[in-house]
């Protein structure tokens, strides 16, 4: 069985037999090992290397601590100005969550027994068997695809307390809501003569607060769904109606705040 013999240490008196291998292997006992001597060319090519890494580094430092103490004037005319309020064009969308109820852009009074006086956009609503109105609305794309006309009356403590009145004579629940022609101008002036025409009834409403809108016409729930003054809407469009009043006479202040005392256009399902 082959096995390992343990090392032996140099002696000098011993002499192998075969002298000739051993005395190649093994330095002789006047030996003398030198180490090697290094080139001078590569020793001054090291040298230099190093010495321009650091010059490198130092001029990079003073460089940088230069240009950082110096102060000078920025102008910023002309980069792209970031944007104050992100979104923003969107906030119509994202706080709607429901149908939406439109007050009108163009309230205008017509007087018959005035066929040429020209009355010009207010809140004043004043409706009689003279006096009619004109009431226009500019609706945006909407995912709701029904709308209606509705008159919306606070309750009278409601009214009080908000200085909301009107005045009025005769019967408030059939007045009517006529569809007309749009004007191809803003229909912020007109007269009598030159009042937008009648195209058809579209129905009538009653202009009472809601609870005894529902008590006196017998409304029942989803009464909003069967108005006869519901129409087609979600796209992009103006509408303009008449409001007429025979045989009563209402007046009072449309004003764009809460309680609403008006009449207005409501998004429906």
């Amino acid at each position: 069985m082959a096995s390992y013999s343990p090392l032996r240490m140099h002696d000098q008196e011993y002499q192998p037999e075969d002298s000739g291998e051993e005395a190649i292997l093994l330095p002789s006992k006047g030996f003398i090992s030198e180490p090697p001597k290094a080139d001078p060319a590569s020793k001054w090519t090291t040298r230099a290397t190093l010495g321009l890494s650091v010059l490198v580094v130092a001029c990079a430092c003073a460089l940088y601590v230069t240009s950082a103490s110096i102060s000078r004037p920025r102008n910023v005319y002309g980069l792209r100005q970031p944007d104050q309020h992100p979104g923003l064009e969107f906030s119509h969308e994202l706080g709607r969550k429901g149908p939406m109820m439109y007050f009108p852009g163009a309230i205008v009074r017509v007087n018959k027994a005035s066929p040429d006086q020209v009355y010009t956009s207010s809140s004043h609503v004043i409706l009689s068997d003279d006096d009619s109105m004109f009431f226009q609305w500019h609706l945006h794309k909407s995912k709701f695809t029904s709308c209606y006309i509705d008159s919306v009356v606070p309750t009278p403590e409601d009214g009080y307390a908000a200085n909301k009145t009107y005045t009025s004579s005769g019967s408030l629940t059939q007045i009517q809501i006529w569809n007309v022609t749009t004007p191809t101008k803003s229909m912020k002036s007109l007269s009598w003569n030159s009042r937008p025409q009648r195209i058809a009834l579209m129905g009538t409403v009653a202009f009472l607060p809601e609870k005894e809108k529902i008590e006196q016409l017998e409304l029942e729930d989803g009464w909003q769904s069967l108005m006869p003054t519901r129409f087609s809407c979600g796209e992009k469009a103006t509408v303009s109606i008449e409001v007429t009043c025979e045989g009563c006479r209402l007046e009072f202040e449309q004003l764009f705040s809460d309680p609403p005392l008006a009449f207005d256009l409501m998004e429906i399902g």
